[in-house]
């Protein structure tokens, strides 16, 4: 199970935003939640999850999500330099056991039936799926694999078939469709991007 991050954190936690920008090594410029150039994780937010695990979390990322099992923390931005044909993505947080990290992801790279789930949030950010409900679906997919990070590759094309087919068997034909239209939306960018 994963916490999510999509609403801007409060503003009175200044001294916990500029330590956790400091653990996590934000230094580079990203292009956040504003669509504005930043300096890379600015408003960054240190956690205390279930475990005593820490987490970076950042209001100004385009998503942010973290998990209280692991203590992994994932915060994505557009890369400065992306645009539709070159879709950069940056992931930047707090690994399993404590360390910074940053990625650039290549959404134009990504196949849902063989990606980490940071590459598919990151798919879903470029498909336009940013809404809660288009998390969510992320997450039980995620859980449905039983992966144990956000790192691990596999083939959530086939665990997001095996979710919509749950949904079917039990008559849940409103979250069927969702489904449906989310993974067909996936599998369009994935497939023109081949």
């Amino acid at each position: 199970m994963s916490v999510g991050i999509l609403n801007n954190v409060n503003s009175g936690a200044n001294a916990l935003i500029q330590a956790g920008n400091k653990a996590a090594g934000n230094s580079g410029s990203y292009i956040g939640r504003n669509g504005k150039t930043n300096g890379g994780g600015q408003g960054v937010m240190k956690c205390v999850a279930a475990g005593g695990h820490k987490v970076s979390l950042c209001q100004d990322a385009l998503m942010s999500y973290a998990s209280p099992q692991t203590g992994e923390s994932v915060n994505i931005y557009k890369a400065e330099n992306y645009s539709a044909e070159n879709p950069l993505y940056v992931i930047k947080g707090l690994d399993a056991d404590g360390n910074a990290f940053e990625e650039v992801i290549d959404a134009g790279k990504i196949r849902p039936n063989h990606c980490s789930f940071n590459e598919l949030m990151v798919l879903n950010l470029e498909t336009g799926h940013t809404s809660p409900s288009d998390y969510l679906h992320a997450v039980a997919v995620r859980d449905k694999a039983q992966t144990d990070s956000y790192f691990t590759k596999a083939d959530y094309l086939a665990y997001a078939q095996a979710v919509m087919k749950d949904q079917m068997r039990m008559g849940n034909w409103a979250s069927y469709l969702s489904y449906d239209k989310w993974i067909r939306s996936l599998m369009d960018y994935a497939g023109k991007r081949a």
